[in-house]
This record gives structure tokens, sequence and C-alpha cells, in this order.
């Protein structure tokens, strides 16, 4: 399969898709908060990687959040029992992927993970494959990869929105408005460069009550927050659309390459673990997932 040479635009409607996918999976069990599901997405990457403990300041300087917004909600998380304090800072409590409720929900974000890689195959060239082996692969590893690619997205457009919260709704919406381009990989080819946008007829509007019913937020918060996003948004009869030049801009280009860059050097770390790019649903730990229900 020839693959497009710069497939940027691709690549951010992938990787907001992922973003506000995952976040939909672990905020729930962490609190129904958006900004708990990224601080504990960190901190379990770098738990799993045998980094050292974490200070708040650390978490919120890597998320773009105030430290005091942090502060909170780590201390919320702390007291639930998700994460504790220790020796410089904080980490995750207890055994994450054993957790019942927990590993259910870090499941369903691996797994998205790779029906993200899934996806890519169109848009990308994927690594040399070893030869498939389901058992060679940790899930573990995997879930690093989540984590790399979630936070990449989550913080790509930190420039234009200091919130956490706004940023996984725009990219609910982006991905919510790219579901067809994304469910079709002909499709996703023919407008995958930032400079060859797709028809309008290929974009689906999105509703913020169907954002808010996905992300299990408040639709009173998810509209107030939408509205002070402002330039960013369409607002059409049916829904919003993410608006084509601000997509498009200095800094927009800059977010969607940067994520580009990103998914092929999460790649290259799945090939190093040996990923079966040969046949990607082996790596599926309860089959491919429901797509984000933003209809």
């Amino acid at each position: 399969m020839i693959v497009p040479p710069n497939p940027a635009r691709a690549v951010r409607y992938l990787l907001a898709a992922l973003l506000a996918a995952v976040v939909a999976a672990l905020a729930p069990v962490l609190g129904g908060r958006v900004e708990r599901a990224l601080l504990y997405l960190l901190l379990l990457r770098r738990t799993l990687d045998g980094a050292r403990p974490t200070p708040v300041l650390g978490l919120s300087e890597a998320l773009g959040m105030p430290f005091e917004t942090a502060r909170r909600h780590v201390a919320a998380l702390g007291t639930a029992g998700w994460c504790r304090r220790v020796g410089g800072g904080i980490v995750v409590a207890g055994s994450p992927l054993d957790h019942p409720v927990l590993a259910a929900a870090l499941t369903r974000a691996h797994d998205l993970m790779v029906a993200t890689v899934e996806r890519a195959a169109a848009l990308v060239e994927l690594p040399a494959a070893p030869p498939p082996a389901a058992r060679d692969y940790d899930w573990a590893t995997g879930l690093c990869v989540v984590a790399d690619l979630t936070l990449a997205a989550a913080v790509a457009d930190l420039p234009r929105l200091a919130r956490p919260l706004d940023r996984v709704l725009v990219a609910a919406l982006l991905g919510g408005n790219a579901a067809l381009l994304l469910a079709d990989a002909a499709l996703a080819r023919r407008s995958a460069a930032l400079d060859t946008p797709p028809a309008a007829a290929l974009l689906r509007p999105v509703r913020a009550r169907a954002v808010a019913a996905a992300l299990h937020l408040p639709e009173a918060t998810v509209r107030r927050r939408l509205v002070r996003v402002g330039a960013a948004l369409v607002i059409t009869p049916t829904g919003l659309i993410v608006a084509e030049p601000w997509l498009v801009d200095a800094a927009g280009r800059a977010a969607a390459e940067s994520l580009h860059v990103e998914l092929r050097r999460q790649l290259a770390a799945l090939a190093r673990h040996n990923f079966p790019f040969a046949a990607p649903a082996l790596a599926y730990r309860a089959g491919t997932p429901a797509p984000l229900a933003l209809g």
C-alpha cells in the first residue's frame, strides 16, 4: 500500500479520537474528571517505566495545568486510593493492571491504541513486523504507548487552549467530525495532508450534548467551555465542526506535525517490543473496541 507523503492532518484526526476515547474510558473510574484521567495516565506511564516519583509541579508542567489544579486533583486521586505520595513525589497505588475495575478501563485504552495502529497502517509506513506471536508482546508496553500518544495529543494545542478540559473537548469534536474519514482508509488517505481538506460533506457535525454524554460530563459544563473556545469552532444547524483555519494556521500545523512525529516514534517503540504489526488483531485483549459514541 502506498502511504501519503505527509499525513499530518489524518494523524491529527486519529490521535484526537484516541485522546477523547481514552479519557472517556478512564474518567468514570477516576472520579469523572478529565484532569484526573490525564494525571493518572501520566503517573501510570512513569510508574510502568520505572521512573522516580513525580512531584506535583512536574505533573502540572507536563500537562499544562495550573499547579493548584493539579495539586487538588492529585489529592482527590490519593483520597480515592489511586495514587500515593512517597519520597520525592507521587506514584500510582497498588497494582493497576490487576484491579478489576481499573484494569477493564485500561484494557479498553490499550485496545483503542491497537485500533489506532490498524488505522495508521493506511497513513504511515509501519515498522517491519516480527513473526506474529501475541505471546511475545506485553500489553504493559502497549499501555506506555497509549499514554504517550494520548498525552501528546492532550498537550498539542496547549499554546492556544490553556485548560486540559478544553483540549479534550476540541479533540472529541475533531475525532467526531472525522469519523467517516477514520472509518474509510481510502477517504483518510485522500485527505491526509494539511493542504488537502476533506469535502464538507465528509465532516460530521457533533452536538455539545453528544460530547457531554460521551465524556461523562455535565452538558452545561461542556456548553460553557465550548463557548469560550470561540474561534476554533464553526456552528452549523446540526452541530459543531472544528474550524479549518484553526487547523491549518501556524499553530495548527505545528500541532499536527508534532503528532505525526510522535506517532512514528511510538510505532518504532512498539516494534522494539514485538508488537505484531503483521497481524495487529493478535494484540487485542478484549477485541476491537467500539468507537466513542458522538452521533
